[in-house]
């Protein structure tokens, strides 16, 4: 309407009445088609509109669908994947929730964790191997609980629930589950009913490279006979109570070693053992005097302490001559002062040598003691290390 207002005004100046009439009726009628046509221009542009959003929404809709098929099927797969590394592996946990449980029971690898797998047997299928019964987990576990130094490691029973039937796998695959922890695993093989083969590894109880894994292969023992009627049991449980006995002593000997090393703890285990086990005691003894070599090269002891260490381990098993040897050493290095030395241990190696029937020696290591004593004064007063 409004581009026809000069149209109106000319009319209304110049033209009849009946002019204005026939002017404004065509321009209502134009308007009016104008209007309609803008409606329907309107009306297409949003069934265009409409048209696009339901393209838009099923295209989603699809993408969608798609997306959701996608993630069922990856969640299936690893479901998948979960459910096969359960049934082939060792533990009955994710190796996640095995790393978590060892991490939590050893205090985060304060204590070395003691894994037992029930031997596994030659003549018998995967599946009977893992149903049972479990030769030999309990007499192992129960040696170690009565044992006087079960508190150096934290026993995990039922940590494993089949025997090793893929023995070097399967030892791969707890290794790699537990990764940095200390863990000393206990293991055998049951060879045709009549011999078993033991078998002990450990792993990360010395920070080294030479010693990352510790592994010790017991000689294959004889089985005994048992008949249906178990007139032979007496001698068959005397037979695992042996085998754990073998194995509690050398699992101790290998928990000494961290406790050496990691926070320079003496070692004991030769004191704990029965008297009776004499062989036992000094094939021990040397074991423990090894360890203070790995403690000195970590730098956990002195090289004072470490010999005067080993000569006190072998006193206590009546091995003389080596702990003579020992405190010798020990003696030569504390006349020379080139380390620190603590004053307990000089103290110690005085009385070593005392006990050894060494009096002249006993007297320079009580001498080496009043310098050594006199050096850590003027040290603490600030007077150098005359």
């Amino acid at each position: 309407m409004s581009g026809n207002l000069l149209t109106l005004y000319k009319i209304k100046q110049d033209g009849s009445f009946r002019d204005q009439q026939e002017i404004l009726h065509h321009i209502r009628e134009l308007e009016a088609g104008n209007t309609q046509q803008r409606a329907l221009q309107n009306e297409s542009q949003a069934s265009r509109n409409r048209v696009h959003e339901a393209t838009i929404g099923n295209s989603y809709e699809i993408e969608r669908d798609w997306r959701q098929a996608r993630i069922g099927i990856e969640v299936k797969a690893i479901q998948e994947k979960m459910d096969r590394e359960l049934a082939d592996s060792p533990f009955p946990y994710t190796s996640d929730d095995f790393y978590a449980l060892v991490h939590d029971a050893t205090r985060g690898g304060e204590v070395p964790a003691l894994l037992v797998a029930p031997f596994v047997r030659d003549n018998l299928s995967g599946q009977e191997n893992a149903d049972g019964p479990h030769s030999f987990r309990v007499a192992i576990r129960r040696k170690w609980l009565q044992s006087p130094w079960s508190s150096d490691l934290i026993s995990l029973d039922g940590a494993l629930k089949r025997p090793l039937i893929s023995t070097d796998v399967d030892i791969f695959h707890i290794q790699k589950a537990l990764r940095d922890l200390p863990v000393i695993l206990v293991y055998g093989e049951v060879q045709s009913s009549s011999r078993v083969w033991p078998t002990l590894c450990a792993w990360n109880i010395v920070d080294s490279p030479e010693l990352r894994s510790v592994q010790v292969n017991f000689p294959p023992v004889a089985l005994p006979e048992f008949n249906q009627q178990g007139s032979d049991s007496n001698s068959a449980l005397a037979f695992e109570d042996e085998l754990g006995g073998s194995t509690a002593i050398t699992a101790g000997l290998i928990a000494e070693w961290f406790h050496l090393v990691k926070y320079g703890r003496s070692p004991r285990l030769h004191t704990l053992i029965p008297a009776t086990l004499e062989s036992e005691r000094r094939v021990i003894a040397a074991g423990l005097a090894a360890s203070y070599e790995v403690a000195l090269e970590r730098g956990r002891v002195d090289s004072v302490s470490a010999r005067v260490g080993q000569a006190s381990v072998y006193l206590d098993v009546g091995l003389r001559d080596q702990a003579m040897s020992a405190a010798c050493q020990a003696l030569a290095a504390t006349e020379l002062g080139t380390v620190p030395v603590a004053t307990q241990s000089i103290r110690r190696l005085a009385e070593i040598l005392e006990t050894l029937g060494l009096p002249d020696e006993a007297n320079r290591a009580r001498l080496a003691l009043e310098s050594a004593a006199r050096r850590a004064i003027l040290r603490n007063f600030g007077w150098g290390s005359r």
